[in-house]
């Protein structure tokens, strides 16, 4: 796609995700990148060509502009009427515009027996959605986004499921590197999720979160446990006419 006019980005970052951000829209020096998140949390230096503004992104959107091409990243759980938030999406693209949705599912697979090594991560990753459902922000509903995004006008909408290793487990060089990244990231979000979640919502105490906590970030680093998850990209055009 050419990153050529008016980008929107909506997103619930960690603090390892504005990587990518600096990354890929340093890039399209000609696009104007505008991100939304709910926490003043952004790096001091950005792109010249990038802003942030400091919004909830489920209350109504007032833009002036329409969009080219609007980027939900990891919104699972932040997010209480997906509905609502691809139709507001739809109506502030501009027609052939897209939306698309990248997130990782908050749940662990192996394709072998080595999870049940993990029984620490495997009841960790249940507890919060339950908890999120709970909540009512969903973790675990991102098989159901392209259906609801066609469902509000969008087309040629694809749904595509990336397996990605959590920790450096993997033989090969590139699927390894992927592993370290990721294992990085899912040490910060043990301690940014699980917490808040387990303790509000479903009144577990702070020492029993404590020990499930340091029991999954002990998992986390066994590479003879084979844990991958599950990335979603899931994206649709508004239609030109």
């Amino acid at each position: 796609m050419d990153f050529a006019e008016y980008v929107l980005l909506l997103e619930l970052l960690l603090e390892l995700d504005f990587a990518h951000m600096i990354r890929d829209y340093s890039q399209y020096k000609s696009a104007e990148v505008l991100g939304n998140d709910l926490s003043p949390i952004q790096p001091s230096w950005i792109p010249p060509n990038l802003q942030f503004e400091i919004d909830d992104y489920e209350a109504d959107w007032v833009y002036s502009r329409p969009f080219d091409y609007i980027h939900g990243r990891e919104l699972a759980g932040a997010v209480s009427n997906f509905d609502r938030l691809f139709r507001q999406a739809f109506n502030h693209l501009k027609p052939g515009g897209y939306l698309e949705m990248q997130s990782f599912r908050v749940e662990v697979f192996a394709d072998d027996n080595s999870l049940d090594r993990a029984p620490y991560t495997t009841k960790m990753c249940s507890l919060i959605q339950e908890a999120s459902a709970k909540f009512g922000k969903p973790m675990a509903n991102m098989d159901e986004w392209a259906d609801r995004m066609m469902k509000e006008g969008f087309d040629n909408v694809t749904c595509k499921v990336v397996k990605v290793p959590i920790s450096p487990w993997p033989a090969d060089k590139k699927q390894k590197e992927i592993g370290k990244y990721f294992q990085a990231q899912q040490m910060q979000g043990i301690q940014s999720y699980v917490p808040e979640l387990l303790q509000s919502i479903l009144k577990w105490g702070a020492d029993e979160v404590e020990v499930l906590m340091a029991g999954a970030r002990k998992e986390l680093f066994d590479t003879t446990i084979h844990q991958y998850g599950k990335l979603y990209f899931v994206y649709g055009r508004k239609p030109s006419s």
